[in-house]
């Protein structure tokens, strides 16, 4: 009884989402309105992680750890005990400070972990349950394929749109 209101409940919500939308979830034009989508959220996302984190002290800690990693490895390699030892005195206050980044990158996650679950389920049935081939690639990709259905082509949007997202909010990467 409760499961079937719950379940009523949410294919009102898709089905009214699905019909707002109208051309926009069919082919071509789901292909854009799902990558819009996750610019949508990869930016909801940074403005969280903007609004919780200190990231200037992000990045000068993950400077901090990299120099200390990046020197320990080269003292490692020449065999240069007096430096690995020194460096060793060391070792305590690096993983104290990795800590603090971890936990302080997991915190945006805490606030928009039920929201973009939510948001993610509901698109999953406004996109046909991954029945509906959303994009096409015209490489054959390892693991996904060439055709594209709702969760595969979010997964690869996110990933190539979220990086840029985070330049933009001049917020710290991998790559910095």
């Amino acid at each position: 009884m409760a499961f079937e209101f719950i379940w009523d409940f949410y294919m009102t919500i898709v089905n009214g989402l699905a019909a707002v939308m109208g051309p926009a979830i069919a082919y071509p034009y789901c292909t854009i309105t799902i990558l819009l989508l996750t610019i949508g959220m990869s930016t909801i996302s940074a403005l969280a992680t903007r609004a919780v984190v200190d990231t200037d002290k992000l990045r000068r800690r993950t400077v901090e750890v990299r120099e200390w990693q990046s020197a320990y490895q080269k003292a490692l390699r020449a065999k240069d005990q007096k430096t690995v030892d020194r460096l060793k005195k060391k070792e305590q206050a690096i993983k104290n400070a990795s800590a603090e980044m971890q936990k302080d990158n997991m915190k945006p996650l805490f606030i928009t972990m039920i929201p973009f679950m939510l948001f993610y389920y509901i698109f999953w049935g406004v996109f046909n349950f991954n029945q509906t081939i959303v994009a096409y690639s015209p490489l054959e990709l390892p693991f996904i394929g060439s055709t594209f259905i709702f969760w595969t082509w979010y997964f690869v949007s996110s990933f190539a749109t979220s990086s840029l997202i985070q330049r933009i909010f001049n917020m710290p990467t991998v790559m910095d």
